[in-house]
């Protein structure tokens, strides 16, 4: 709450006018939403669009990876930007449970489990990205899945397989970074 009249900022606008553009036009084309200042409701500074160079076609799009703004993009069109927080804020508490429960089926130890859950849940870089719109807590909840899966070995039903392949090819959506952590884990999931 101390900080929330701070937010949003960084990259956070960026990919709330990606979100924007996918309710309002359909498209990852972002210029005509910067242009009608369509971050207005939750950014009064001017935002200068953030690309690297026009595509082939003239328009521009983002720098920043269409997979969160896809995620979030209901929650923006049902409840603005608190919706988002309040949206992201859950699947990152849901990360941590998805951690809780991983430890536990590893150790079958609740003092083990909590102890798992406090050393994610409370470290200061999952603390300050569970409230801000930036794909790292929903690359949490994703990863866990993965890892989760990955625990189950052969008794995972085919139904919970699909949907953490699903949960895997939205990673590197998020962000490239996140490619390399689908990669391993969808190679571990085959190998168990």
């Amino acid at each position: 709450w101390s900080i929330s009249p701070q937010l949003p900022d960084g990259d956070e606008p960026h990919y709330l006018i990606i979100a924007q553009s996918l309710l309002r036009d359909g498209d990852l084309a972002i210029e005509n939403n910067h242009t009608r200042r369509d971050y207005h409701d939750y950014f009064e500074p001017f935002l200068k669009p953030d690309f690297l160079r026009r595509g082939v076609n003239g328009q521009i799009y983002s720098i920043h990876a269409p997979g969160l703004p896809a995620v979030v993009a209901p929650a923006l069109a049902l409840f603005g930007y608190p919706g988002v927080l309040v949206f992201l804020a859950l699947v990152s508490a849901g990360a941590t449970a998805l951690v809780w429960i991983a430890v536990w089926k590893v150790t079958g130890d609740a003092a083990a489990s909590w102890f798992g859950w406090a050393t994610v849940a409370l470290s200061a870089p999952f603390v300050f990205q569970a409230f801000t719109v930036y794909p790292d807590g929903l690359g949490a909840a994703l990863v866990m899945a993965g890892v989760l899966a990955s625990l189950s070995g052969r008794d995972i039903s085919l139904r919970t397989l699909m949907a953490t392949g699903g949960a895997l090819a939205l990673l590197p959506w998020l962000h490239t970074r996140f490619s390399l952590t689908a990669s391993a884990l969808g190679v571990v999931m085959l190998l168990r």
